[in-house]
Protein backbone atom coordinates (compact mmCIF):
# COMPACT_ATOMS: atom_id res chain seq x y z
CA UNK A 1 0.00 0.00 0.00
CA UNK A 2 2.80 2.43 0.84
CA UNK A 3 4.46 1.76 -2.49
CA UNK A 4 1.18 2.40 -4.32
CA UNK A 5 0.70 5.67 -2.45
CA UNK A 6 4.24 6.74 -3.21
CA UNK A 7 3.76 5.96 -6.93
CA UNK A 8 0.51 7.95 -7.10
CA UNK A 9 2.07 10.86 -5.22
CA UNK A 10 5.02 10.95 -7.63
CA UNK A 11 2.71 10.86 -10.63
CA UNK A 12 0.62 13.72 -9.25
CA UNK A 13 3.77 15.72 -8.56
CA UNK A 14 4.91 15.29 -12.18
CA UNK A 15 1.54 16.51 -13.41
CA UNK A 16 1.84 19.63 -11.25
CA UNK A 17 5.32 20.51 -12.50
CA UNK A 18 5.44 23.19 -15.24
CA UNK A 19 6.04 21.86 -18.71
CA UNK A 20 9.29 23.21 -20.12
CA UNK A 21 9.04 24.48 -23.66
CA UNK A 22 11.71 26.09 -25.76
CA UNK A 23 10.96 28.97 -28.07
CA UNK A 24 11.88 28.48 -31.68
CA UNK A 25 13.36 31.16 -33.85
CA UNK A 26 11.94 31.68 -37.32
CA UNK A 27 14.01 33.64 -39.82
CA UNK A 28 12.62 34.81 -43.13
CA UNK A 29 14.67 35.72 -46.21
CA UNK A 30 13.18 36.94 -49.47
CA UNK A 31 15.01 35.94 -52.66
CA UNK A 32 17.50 38.26 -54.35
CA UNK A 33 16.26 40.76 -56.91
CA UNK A 34 15.36 39.34 -60.32
CA UNK A 35 14.81 41.01 -63.66
CA UNK A 36 11.09 40.46 -63.09
CA UNK A 37 11.33 42.71 -60.00
CA UNK A 38 13.04 45.37 -62.10
CA UNK A 39 10.94 45.25 -65.27
CA UNK A 40 7.59 44.15 -63.77
CA UNK A 41 7.42 41.66 -66.63
CA UNK A 42 6.96 38.29 -64.94
CA UNK A 43 8.12 35.93 -67.64
CA UNK A 44 9.81 32.66 -66.75
CA UNK A 45 13.10 34.01 -68.09
CA UNK A 46 12.93 37.20 -66.04
CA UNK A 47 12.06 35.26 -62.89
CA UNK A 48 15.04 32.99 -63.43
CA UNK A 49 17.52 35.80 -64.08
CA UNK A 50 19.00 37.91 -61.30
CA UNK A 51 19.47 41.62 -61.94
CA UNK A 52 22.94 43.12 -61.53
CA UNK A 53 21.98 44.16 -58.00
CA UNK A 54 20.47 40.71 -57.41
CA UNK A 55 23.77 39.07 -58.39
CA UNK A 56 25.52 41.27 -55.83
CA UNK A 57 22.95 40.24 -53.22
CA UNK A 58 23.57 36.56 -53.95
CA UNK A 59 27.31 37.10 -53.60
CA UNK A 60 26.77 38.86 -50.28
CA UNK A 61 24.13 36.54 -48.80
CA UNK A 62 26.71 34.42 -46.96
CA UNK A 63 28.00 37.56 -45.27
CA UNK A 64 24.44 38.82 -44.65
CA UNK A 65 23.62 35.64 -42.73
CA UNK A 66 27.06 35.16 -41.15
CA UNK A 67 25.95 35.99 -37.60
CA UNK A 68 23.03 33.56 -37.67
CA UNK A 69 22.99 29.81 -37.12
CA UNK A 70 20.26 27.62 -38.62
CA UNK A 71 19.20 24.12 -37.68
CA UNK A 72 16.73 23.80 -40.55
CA UNK A 73 16.55 25.61 -43.90
CA UNK A 74 13.23 25.66 -45.77
CA UNK A 75 13.06 26.99 -49.31
CA UNK A 76 10.39 27.66 -51.90
CA UNK A 77 10.60 25.49 -55.04
CA UNK A 78 11.28 28.58 -57.19
CA UNK A 79 14.60 28.93 -59.02
CA UNK A 80 15.14 32.40 -57.55
CA UNK A 81 14.80 31.25 -53.93
CA UNK A 82 16.94 28.14 -54.36
CA UNK A 83 19.75 30.06 -56.07
CA UNK A 84 19.64 32.85 -53.52
CA UNK A 85 20.37 30.51 -50.62
CA UNK A 86 22.64 28.10 -52.51
CA UNK A 87 25.93 29.88 -51.55
CA UNK A 88 25.02 29.57 -47.86
CA UNK A 89 24.22 25.88 -48.22
CA UNK A 90 27.51 25.32 -50.00
CA UNK A 91 29.55 27.31 -47.47
CA UNK A 92 27.99 25.56 -44.45
CA UNK A 93 27.42 22.10 -45.94
CA UNK A 94 23.68 22.38 -45.24
CA UNK A 95 20.77 20.76 -47.05
CA UNK A 96 17.53 22.69 -47.53
CA UNK A 97 14.03 21.24 -47.57
CA UNK A 98 11.83 22.33 -50.47
CA UNK A 99 8.33 23.27 -49.27
CA UNK A 100 5.71 23.97 -51.95
CA UNK A 101 3.66 25.73 -49.25
CA UNK A 102 6.06 28.72 -49.21
CA UNK A 103 5.97 29.34 -52.97
CA UNK A 104 4.77 32.76 -54.15
CA UNK A 105 1.04 33.40 -54.09
CA UNK A 106 -1.66 36.00 -54.31
CA UNK A 107 -0.41 38.23 -57.12
CA UNK A 108 -3.81 38.25 -58.89
CA UNK A 109 -5.91 40.37 -56.53
CA UNK A 110 -8.84 40.68 -58.95
CA UNK A 111 -9.85 37.02 -58.97
CA UNK A 112 -12.40 35.74 -56.46
CA UNK A 113 -13.53 32.20 -55.73
CA UNK A 114 -16.55 31.07 -53.74
CA UNK A 115 -15.04 27.70 -52.81
CA UNK A 116 -11.27 27.91 -53.28
CA UNK A 117 -9.09 24.86 -53.04
CA UNK A 118 -5.40 24.29 -53.58
CA UNK A 119 -4.55 21.81 -56.33
CA UNK A 120 -1.29 20.17 -57.35
CA UNK A 121 0.70 21.50 -60.29
CA UNK A 122 3.95 20.49 -61.91
CA UNK A 123 6.38 18.04 -60.37
CA UNK A 124 9.19 19.70 -58.42
CA UNK A 125 12.52 18.85 -60.01
CA UNK A 126 15.95 19.06 -58.41
CA UNK A 127 19.03 19.41 -60.59
CA UNK A 128 21.09 16.22 -60.14
CA UNK A 129 24.15 18.37 -59.42
CA UNK A 130 22.31 20.03 -56.50
CA UNK A 131 20.80 17.04 -54.72
CA UNK A 132 23.43 17.39 -52.00
CA UNK A 133 21.96 20.81 -51.16
CA UNK A 134 18.21 20.34 -51.72
CA UNK A 135 15.66 17.67 -50.97
CA UNK A 136 11.89 17.37 -50.90
CA UNK A 137 10.27 17.70 -47.49
CA UNK A 138 8.48 14.40 -48.08
CA UNK A 139 7.31 12.26 -51.02
CA UNK A 140 3.79 13.71 -50.75
CA UNK A 141 5.17 17.26 -51.15
CA UNK A 142 6.64 16.64 -54.60
CA UNK A 143 4.39 18.95 -56.63
CA UNK A 144 3.99 22.69 -57.01
CA UNK A 145 0.73 24.16 -55.72
CA UNK A 146 -1.69 26.16 -57.87
CA UNK A 147 -2.23 29.31 -55.80
CA UNK A 148 -2.66 32.19 -58.20
CA UNK A 149 -5.64 33.74 -56.37
CA UNK A 150 -5.69 35.40 -52.92
CA UNK A 151 -8.15 32.85 -51.55
CA UNK A 152 -5.98 29.91 -52.61
CA UNK A 153 -2.94 31.74 -51.28
CA UNK A 154 -4.60 32.12 -47.89
CA UNK A 155 -5.19 28.37 -47.79
CA UNK A 156 -1.59 27.66 -48.72
CA UNK A 157 -0.17 30.06 -46.13
CA UNK A 158 -2.47 28.58 -43.47
CA UNK A 159 -1.08 25.15 -44.31
CA UNK A 160 2.50 26.48 -44.10
CA UNK A 161 1.77 27.99 -40.67
CA UNK A 162 0.23 24.72 -39.48
CA UNK A 163 3.25 22.73 -40.67
CA UNK A 164 5.70 25.12 -39.01
CA UNK A 165 3.84 25.03 -35.71
CA UNK A 166 3.36 21.27 -35.72
CA UNK A 167 7.00 20.54 -36.37
CA UNK A 168 8.87 23.28 -34.54
CA UNK A 169 6.82 24.63 -31.61
CA UNK A 170 8.70 24.01 -28.40
CA UNK A 171 11.70 22.63 -30.29
CA UNK A 172 14.18 25.43 -29.59
CA UNK A 173 15.33 25.13 -33.21
CA UNK A 174 16.46 27.95 -35.50
CA UNK A 175 14.55 27.77 -38.78
CA UNK A 176 15.24 29.78 -41.93
CA UNK A 177 12.49 30.15 -44.55
CA UNK A 178 13.56 31.43 -47.97
CA UNK A 179 10.48 32.62 -49.79
CA UNK A 180 8.80 35.55 -51.57
CA UNK A 181 7.21 38.98 -51.19
CA UNK A 182 3.50 38.13 -50.94
CA UNK A 183 3.85 34.75 -49.27
CA UNK A 184 6.44 36.03 -46.81
CA UNK A 185 4.34 39.00 -45.79
CA UNK A 186 1.25 36.86 -45.31
CA UNK A 187 3.17 34.21 -43.43
CA UNK A 188 4.65 36.69 -40.96
CA UNK A 189 1.33 38.51 -40.47
CA UNK A 190 -0.41 35.21 -39.77
CA UNK A 191 2.16 34.19 -37.15
CA UNK A 192 2.30 37.61 -35.49
CA UNK A 193 -1.48 38.11 -35.36
CA UNK A 194 -2.45 41.30 -33.55
CA UNK A 195 1.23 42.02 -32.88
CA UNK A 196 1.93 42.44 -36.60
CA UNK A 197 2.91 45.93 -37.80
CA UNK A 198 0.53 47.63 -40.21
CA UNK A 199 2.76 46.90 -43.20
CA UNK A 200 5.10 43.97 -43.74
CA UNK A 201 6.92 44.24 -47.05
CA UNK A 202 9.82 41.77 -47.29
CA UNK A 203 12.72 43.27 -49.20
CA UNK A 204 15.03 41.34 -51.51
CA UNK A 205 17.78 39.44 -49.66
CA UNK A 206 16.96 41.06 -46.30
CA UNK A 207 16.56 39.02 -43.12
CA UNK A 208 13.61 39.14 -40.71
CA UNK A 209 13.40 37.34 -37.36
CA UNK A 210 10.41 36.11 -35.35
CA UNK A 211 10.59 34.29 -32.01
CA UNK A 212 7.84 32.15 -30.55
CA UNK A 213 6.60 32.64 -26.97
CA UNK A 214 5.15 30.31 -24.36
CA UNK A 215 1.58 31.20 -25.36
CA UNK A 216 1.95 30.13 -28.98
CA UNK A 217 2.40 33.66 -30.25
CA UNK A 218 5.33 35.32 -31.97
CA UNK A 219 7.41 38.43 -31.40
CA UNK A 220 8.96 40.36 -34.29
CA UNK A 221 12.60 41.06 -33.47
CA UNK A 222 13.94 42.04 -36.90
CA UNK A 223 12.23 43.22 -40.09
CA UNK A 224 14.28 43.60 -43.27
CA UNK A 225 17.44 43.76 -41.18
CA UNK A 226 16.09 46.47 -38.84
CA UNK A 227 15.54 45.82 -35.10
CA UNK A 228 11.91 46.22 -34.02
Amino acid sequence: MNRTFAFISSALLLLLLPVSTSAFDLYFLRHAQTMANVTREYTDENQQTFSRWGLDQVEQVTETLAEYEFDVVIVSPAWRTRHTILPVLQARSLKAEIWPEVYECCWDRNTEEEAPRVTHGDLIEIDPDLTRYFRLRSPDAAHMLEVDTPARGDLMVAEAVALLRERFEGSGLRVLVVSHYHTGGRLMRSLLGDAAPSRIQPQNARISHLRSDSQGGFELLLLNGEPQ
